[in-house]
Order: C-alpha cells, then structure tokens, then sequence
C-alpha cells in the first residue's frame, strides 16, 4: 500500500514531486526483486487512486524452459493468459511479503540513496537559479580553515551554504545566529550536500546592493561600467548615465548620502567612491582619484601608462592609506597611473 499522506509528507519536507517519489519507490523495489530472483524482469505497477503497488515477473513463453524466472512453458502460462503463444510475454504477480528481508533491505537502501540524492539535485537547481544574486543567510557555525556555515532558506527548504575565508570582509566579525546580505557566487553538486559557495567580497555583490538600492541602477537607466574593491576597505564603481537628464553619481549617493550609505553598512562600512565613467582616458583617470583633486593625466604614448599631476597637498589623499586609491584606480582604469606632485612653482603654471 502507498500512504498518499506519507508521499505528501516527503515531497513537502524534502522539495521532491510526488511523480519523482513514486518512480523512486518503483525503482525500489525493482532493485528487491533482482536482489531476491538475480534477475532484472520485473514490471511494478502504481495505482495511486487505490494506493497499490503490484510486482510482476515478466516472463517469455517458450516451448522448453531453461531459466524458470524468465521463461514460462504454454502450459504453465495458460494460469495467466487464455490463448498462451511461443515469444509473448506474460505478466506473473508477485507478492512484495514474499521477497526476502535482505531484498527488503536492499529495495530500503536504495530509496534512501535515491531520495538523497534527488533532494540534492533538487536544491543545486532551486539554489542555481540564485547565483548571482543576493540571499539573506543566517550564521551558523565557523568551519574548518576559517569558512563559516550560513543557513539558507527557499520556501520550505533549507541548506547550508559556505562562506570562505577569501570571500569574507577582512576584519569583519559576523555573529552566529545573526543574519546577513551574501552573494551566492557559484551553485555546484558536493560530495553530500549541495556545494553553494557565498561571497560578500566579490565585487558583483555590491553591484548587486546598488542595483537594490539604487532605483535608476536597476531600470538600466545608470549603467556599472566597473567596479574595483579592497573589501572592508573602499571601492570604486565607475558610473554612465543614459538618460542626460539623470546625474549617475548623484543617483547612487542618494539625497544627503541615505542610498550610498545603506550600501556601505551592508558590506561593514567600506568606503565606497562612485566615479563618472568617460571613454577619455584622460577624464577617467582623473575622475578615478577621487576624492583627490588632479591637475593634468599625460598618457604616455602606445603604452597603458599614465602620469598624473596633484598638488603636494594632494598628493597623500590621491596615493590613499597604503596606496589603495591609487591602486584602485589603476585597477578600474586599467592605466598603471604615477602620480607626480607638483612643486609649487609648476602649479603656479598649472593655474595660469
């Protein structure tokens, strides 16, 4: 008998169609009558209306039989078919109470095994359609080699997702049971569970944020040319407009800051400079620097060098703590920028 609740009960619980269990049982139990009979000539038939599972032997007839469990004579045959024929088949009911308890054991083992792995296939395809894409995940345990566990929800399922310790925010303490914006940057099958690996340092997931929180960055209307990021430190997002009517950097910092802002508290307060992307290089890179004022960029010819020229008094801030502005900005222009202070006669000269 099928237990239409039971069936009901698993699908729910493990995110599995019915049709999917049913075909599992059936393979189940095909697997039980090979065990019991070393053959493979079993049929099972469901009949879900009546909660019936029947297994059948289907054998040959032949004129003499040589394998009784897959060959039937005429004569034998005729308990089961009115007019019995050399080469047809019949269909012999077998009573599943009658199949040994290793055989039970067998078909048991195998609908486990199968419902593991369908429940695993079915969260890779459920979380799959998430890569990319911004989760709220629950902490739960910190893992080997400093990976930390997040729980993760869809519906009625649940996983546990993996946050490596290189896709985590240097500094960044998160708190167990504590929940948290993350970027699922790649869904694959594991050995056991679902391998879906997290990030909250990939540069995507603060694209990610700003197209949440910035409605023109969503409508397509601004457009993320680049992003470039030292997590738990600062960021560059290079920004272009489409409509003339809309300022890109404005846009993403929001009236008195409030879009940039929940941003930068979503990634652990990380400095974040949103930067008027041009396709002048000399524009670019000096727009790049911010917030540092640049006087003059001189592309050095046929090369992707450029030699930039600050204020003394600019300098510092243009070169940033450890010289992650300017690194940053070599990074999102894709020029190895020389920052070149200016003594204060040449900027004299600079102003005339």
């Amino acid at each position: 008998m099928i237990d239409i609740e039971t069936l009901r009960n698993i699908e729910k619980e493990e995110g599995i169609p019915k049709e999917e269990i049913i075909e599992i049982i059936i393979e189940s139990i095909k697997e039980a009558y090979k065990k019991h009979f070393g053959e493979e000539n079993s049929i099972v038939k469901v009949n879900l209306a009546k909660g019936e599972i029947r297994l059948y032997a289907e054998k040959i007839i032949v004129e003499r039989v040589m394998n009784p469990i897959t060959e039937i004579s005429p004569k034998e045959a005729l308990n089961f078919t009115d007019n019995p024929k050399i080469g047809e088949k019949v269909l012999i009911e077998i009573p599943i109470r009658t199949l040994s308890s290793s055989a039970v054991m067998a078909a048991r083992q195998v609908f486990m095994q199968r419902i593991a792995e369908r429940k695993k296939e079915h969260l890779v395809n459920l979380f799959a359609n998430k890569q990319g894409t911004i989760v709220k995940g629950r902490v739960t345990r910190i893992k080997g080699r400093g990976s930390i566990g997040i729980s993760l929800e869809e519906g009625m399922q649940t996983v546990e997702g993996i946050l490596p310790f290189e896709e985590q925010i240097p500094n960044e303490h998160l708190i167990r049971g504590k929940e948290y914006d993350v970027y699922v940057k790649e869904v694959r099958i594991g050995d056991r569970n679902p391998l879906i690996i997290l990030s909250r340092a990939e540069p995507n997931f603060l694209a990610k944020l700003l197209e949440r929180e910035v409605p023109e960055v969503a409508q397509k209307i601004v457009e993320i040319k680049g992003i470039v990021r030292a997590p738990g430190d600062r960021a560059k997002v290079a920004v272009l407009s489409k409509d003339l009517h809309v300022d890109p950097v404005g846009a993403c910092i929001g009236p008195k800051g409030t879009r940039i802002n929940a941003v930068s508290k979503a990634i652990n307060f990380e400095k974040i400079d949103i930067i008027r992307y041009s396709p002048n290089p000399e524009v670019f890179i000096a727009n790049s620097l911010s917030p540092a004022e640049v006087k003059r960029v001189e592309i050095i010819p046929n090369t992707k060098e450029a030699n930039v020229y600050v204020e003394k008094k600019e300098a510092p801030i243009a070169m940033g703590k450890d010289g992650i502005n300017v690194a940053l900005a070599s990074k999102l222009t894709g020029y190895n920028i020389h920052l070149v202070e200016l003594e204060e006669g040449e900027v004299n000269e600079e102003r005339k």
